[in-house]
């Protein structure tokens, strides 16, 4: 009987055919090095195939052989060529939609694309290379994993949700747990009941009462104050807001109010016309220093203009001049918000939305469809007033803009025949507007960029060039004594310019000063501590001399004191983080300065007035560090400065109570019971009101002056001569001060200039390799211009 066969456990499977093996030797080498004859070194895959990019064929295949090796290879050249020409086209035709490279043109670690990456050695390389990260992308990713700053987010026991991002202004962050009450509407005399409800109505809804309409018209002021409101209008709109034509607004809507010819007929142009009108008069109102700050006469031209819009709602018949009336209405909401709830600054928001929604048509250039010069103006700059509003509001609230530079071919409006400085003061603001846009997908997005790109972010800012007229000057005071439009202007430029550079470091400064206590400046983000500091530094000076020259104007301009609040925010984080650091003494100094400015301005201002007791406490925070008084509610106020920080954190409210829920699932010990305890860490809940009166500035000691008063040649732009003799007899206590507050570091006035005058980009020295802080040199400004140095403060803050 045949013997049984035994089957190998490593035979293949039924149905399979295994390969018969000849007898003989076995080969020594792989079929590739046996086809090419070639040594082959008997390992899997061998060195030759792997040379030649066919690793993966080792050791059993092999390639097909070619009769025209140097026709494929004149082809591949060929190829390469054209590979080439078509990425310099598609590169090109980003660079027209967009600053940021095109996502075909880079790979992963962001570098450009080449035609050796298709071939098999390249994708060799590749893959091993994606197996095993570099230490510099491991560490790129641990980076962006530690930065903990997405804002705060709210929500209430019914549900309710509030959200304020990293970039959120400091005042919106104070104030976020308080419980938003219903705001009373001020008494306005001129108005009824049943108008004041027509006026609240959506702006979609017409309004058809004739009785309303009759009322409206007998709010006009008389025709004298009506030219006097449209001066102050176009005199602050110099600085504050773009303004329409004169001859529009004096010609075509006030000759047709006030001397109608045609009563019969009113188009939706003229409907609009009065609607823009009557916001005129609001903005000039507000601003009109013969008035009392926030006075009601102003709301009343505002609800006289939502309803006036409403004769003909821009969701069906929009035109450029309702576009430019929901501008308006935008701003004053913004600039008249003194409530701690900020419920006007959020409808601005939101009104800006609208506007921008429905004048997306002038996003696209004007000669698409051949309009005349004059027409394409006018839509190209209502466009860069709603592409500048939108970015500033959204980064107020630490929102995403709502527009996307790929969608947008509208060029900057150039102004060739200005001879006023105030055109490129509006310039400058729309192509920083630009600029300002990319740094918010990039810097504020939901993945944190790394470091590397936060320093290309602050090179991209410093390099956007400011006319030397808007330059702050240092040095010597200016001939002819300060101008009070220039004033505004720099202060504008500067604080604009500051903040954004402010809040691109922010996390990193936090950083800094709670993993290098004793001294930030060792600390591997080192350059951003310095840059904060110096920024700082600046914007309260620059605050400090504007609210010197033109107090009046300065008071009643909120967004600039919500920066100065950041900035005492910021001093009083690096104080108690970093005490023994030789920038907690000068930085306790300029603390107690913006601290005396609002309490100056408190008279005057309501958003300086609501934050007065919020700084007091920063300053007195700040004092019991560097003394070393341990505060009763030490722990609560170093939990709130990391929120007002930007710090991640959930406020939810649970009945009564509120639960905070910091990032991570760390557990916060004692949390505060109620919004009151919360914002009382701040002084959130004191809410002292404004004096009608106009009371004086100073100017603390330690800034350069502009020079002598001087007053504007407009109705109502007039400087507060009080304001020397209240410097005179201030300066001596402020002297005092300031000595009192170096005694905490043994700092002369040469070490306070030579930290102000530190070069960034060589001063900087890196203990680890003995040589300069690597990427330092990002933050060295390319000229000697002085806003180049005053960018990374605030920032840091999370405003």
């Amino acid at each position: 009987m045949a013997p049984t066969r035994t089957v190998d456990k490593e035979s293949p499977a039924d149905g399979q055919t295994s390969q018969r093996k000849k007898p003989g030797r076995a080969p020594v080498s792989c079929a590739e090095c046996r086809r090419l004859k070639l040594r082959c070194d008997r390992k899997v895959p061998c060195e030759t195939c792997i040379k030649r990019g066919c690793d993966a064929l080792c050791p059993n295949g092999s390639l097909p052989t070619t009769k025209g090796p140097k026709k494929a290879a004149a082809d591949a050249e060929k190829y390469k060529k054209r590979v080439e020409e078509l990425e310099a086209a598609l590169q090109a035709l980003q660079a027209k939609v967009s600053d940021e490279p095109h996502p075909l043109l880079r790979r992963g670690d962001d570098t450009p694309l080449s035609v050796e990456e298709d071939s098999p050695k390249a994708s060799s390389s590749t893959a091993d290379s994606n197996d095993a990260s570099t230490p510099e992308e491991f560490h790129d990713e641990v980076e962006a994993t530690i930065i903990d700053a997405f804002g705060t987010l709210t929500i209430g026991s019914r549900g309710e949700a509030r959200y304020f991002g990293q970039t959120s202004r400091s005042e919106y962050l104070i104030h976020a747990p308080e419980r938003l009450a219903a705001y009373d509407t001020p008494k306005l005399p001129r108005l009824t009941h049943i108008t004041i409800d027509e006026a609240n109505k959506e702006l979609d809804v017409f309004c058809t009462s004739d009785a309303v309409g009759e009322e409206i018209f007998a709010c006009l002021p008389p025709l004298s104050r009506a030219i006097q409101l449209c001066d102050i209008f176009f005199a602050y709109s110099k600085f504050l807001w773009y303004p329409v034509p004169r001859e529009y607004i004096l010609h075509d809507v006030i000759e047709s109010l006030y001397h109608p010819n045609d009563v019969a007929h009113c188009h939706v142009t003229k409907k609009h016309g009065v609607a823009l009108l009557f916001m005129i008069f609001a903005l000039a109102t507000l601003f009109d220093l013969n008035m009392p700050p926030y006075a009601a006469d102003a709301h009343e031209f505002y609800l006289i203009a939502r309803i006036a819009l409403r004769w003909a709602p821009p969701s069906y018949d929009t035109t450029l001049a309702s576009i430019q009336t929901l501008i308006y209405m935008s701003l004053y909401l913004e600039m008249s918000d003194v409530e701690p709830a900020h419920t006007g600054a959020h409808k601005a928001w939101m009104l800006i939305r609208q506007a921008t929604a429905l004048g997306l048509s002038v996003n696209v250039s004007s000669s698409k469809w051949q309009l005349d010069a004059v027409a394409a103006a006018k839509r190209s700059r209502v466009f860069w007033q709603l592409m500048t509003y939108d970015t500033w509001l959204s980064f107020g609230f630490g929102r995403p803009p709502s527009m996307s530079m790929a969608f947008i071919d509208n060029e900057v409006p150039s102004e060739e025949d200005a001879t006023l400085n105030e055109e490129d003061h509006f310039v400058w603001n729309w192509q920083f507007a630009k600029v300002m846009h990319c740094v918010m997908s990039s810097a504020f997005a939901a993945k944190p960029p790394t470091y590397a790109k936060i320093l290309e972010l602050d090179r991209r800012v410093r390099d956007v060039p400011v006319p030397a007229a808007l330059q702050v000057p240092c040095g010597a005071a200016e001939e002819g004594g300060p101008c009070i439009t220039l004033t505004m202007q720099r202060l504008f430029v500067t604080t604009w310019r500051e903040t954004t550079l402010l809040n691109i470091h922010r996390p990193y400064f936090s950083l800094a000063v709670k993993e290098a206590s004793s001294d930030p400046l060792t600390h591997k983000y080192a350059p951003s501590v310095l840059a904060t500091y110096r920024s700082a530094w600046r914007i309260i000076s620059s605050l400090q001399s504007a609210y010197r020259i033109a107090p009046g104007i300065v008071a009643r301009c909120g967004f600039v004191w919500s920066h100065g609040l950041a900035c005492a925010i910021l001093l009083c984080l690096l104080i108690t983080r970093a005490s023994s650091s030789t920038l907690s003494g000068p930085s306790l100094i300029e603390l107690d300065k913006i601290c005396t400015l609002f309490e100056e301005a408190a008279s005057q201002s309501q958003v300086a007035s609501n934050n007065l007791d919020a700084v007091r406490k920063l300053r007195k925070q700040a004092q019991a560090s560097l003394s070393n008084v341990r505060l009763e509610d030490a722990a609560a106020i170093a939990a709130e400065l990391d929120r007002l920080g930007g710090k991640t954190q959930l406020i939810q409210t649970i009945g009564e109570r509120l639960l905070f829920c910091h990032s991570r699932a760390r557990q916060v010990p004692n949390p505060p019971p109620s919004s009151f305890e919360v914002t009382n860490a701040f002084g959130g809940n004191a809410l002292p009101t404004v004096a009608n009166d106009m009371a004086g500035s100073t100017l603390p000691v330690g800034f350069t002056s502009y020079g002598n008063m001087d007053t504007l040649g407009y109705h109502g732009l007039t400087v507060d001569s009080a304001a020397q003799a209240a410097h005179a007899a201030r300066s001596g206590a402020m002297a005092q001060a300031t000595t009192q507050q170096q005694s905490f570091q043994d700092l002369t006035q040469e070490d306070i200039t030579a930290i102000m005058n530190f070069d960034l980009g060589n001063g900087l020295w890196d203990p680890v390799v003995g040589g300069p802080m690597p990427g330092a040199e990002m933050l060295q400004p390319n000229t000697g211009d002085p806003e180049a140095t005053w960018q990374a403060l605030v920032e840091q803050l999370g405003i």
